[in-house]
């Protein structure tokens, strides 16, 4: 009676250790992808402040900006998550909007695990990358939407380092002249070069600082005459806003994307070893 006792604890205690497993595998390649992608109720708000300086007929003048950035999710398409954007600028002493070029607003349409646009159901057919993908590392790449290039731009590796004591890959947006659409205004073409530096969280892919500096220039007897150089970069509350995103979202990810599932394969594995270990045993005193 008591080996049949025996037995049977045996059998559950390795019908447990197996569950655990399936669960820990299940957890991996199934339930942990569908909790990690961008919330449907997705808000944020981005601040940058830096400098316009356009020349003119009249001369060159410098116009110090502060630029927000509003995005919130207003709900799903096809499987892809609509963010409504709106991007204000205005002149950083004075308060005052600038025209209605330097404005914009549009819906993006993101998927929301890989936040790769979805250009089917994107408004503009934007393509490339919302954001960094996650996992970056040396030797990477990634195509990142630019909206003044209207066209994604390639984002290289270029260090690894400390950020604020955060550990960061450093990626760089390095794009020489290319042809943008003419302003109607000028009646000429337009060309357009930037250079952007993005410090990411590679657990997370949150970017937790940017600076900027663009170019868009006229061809005069084959020569680029720039017409306005911008710089702009994350303003202060917005870098230290991400860098609490980003703490928050490394360990939040280091326990459910490795620790919670591996500790289920961990301890199922023990289980049904320390099983088969006590069957054998009590088989080969059974035999004796």
């Amino acid at each position: 009676m008591t080996t049949k006792k025996q037995t049977k604890r045996g059998i559950l205690i390795s019908v447990v250790g197996l569950i655990l497993m399936v669960l820990g595998v299940l957890w991996l390649a199934f339930i942990f992808p569908a909790l990690d992608k961008v919330p449907t109720d997705y808000a944020k708000t981005f601040y940058f402040d830096g400098t316009f300086l356009i020349s003119s007929a009249q001369g060159n003048f410098t116009i110090p900006i502060a630029q927000e950035l509003a995005q919130e999710a207003t709900g799903t398409e096809n499987g892809a998550l609509l963010i409504h954007e709106v991007r204000t600028v205005k002149n950083a002493v004075t308060g005052q909007p600038l025209p209605a070029e330097y404005q914009d607003e549009s819906t993006l349409a993101i998927d929301r695990h890989t936040l790769e646009f979805v250009p089917e159901v994107d408004e503009q057919g934007r393509t490339g990358q919302w954001g960094p993908p996650k996992l970056l590392g040396e030797g990477d790449s990634f195509e990142l939407w630019n909206p003044g290039a209207s066209k994604p731009l390639t984002a290289n590796y270029l260090r690894s380092e400390d950020f604020r004591d955060l550990g960061v890959v450093v990626f760089e947006i390095n794009q020489d002249y290319i042809d943008i659409p003419e302003d109607p205004r000028m009646g000429m073409d337009l060309y357009f070069k930037t250079r952007i530096t993005l410090w990411i969280e590679p657990s997370s892919g949150a970017v937790v600082n940017q600076t900027s500096e663009t170019t868009i220039a006229i061809d005069m007897v084959g020569m680029k005459i720039p017409v306005q150089i911008s710089n702009v970069n994350y303003a202060e509350r917005t870098i230290e806003d991400l860098m609490d995103t980003a703490r928050s979202a490394r360990w939040s990810l280091l326990w459910f994307r490795t620790i919670v599932p591996w500790l289920f394969i961990g301890v199922g594995a023990i289980l049904v070893i320390i099983d088969t270990l006590i069957l054998s045993r009590r088989r080969g005193v059974q035999a004796r």
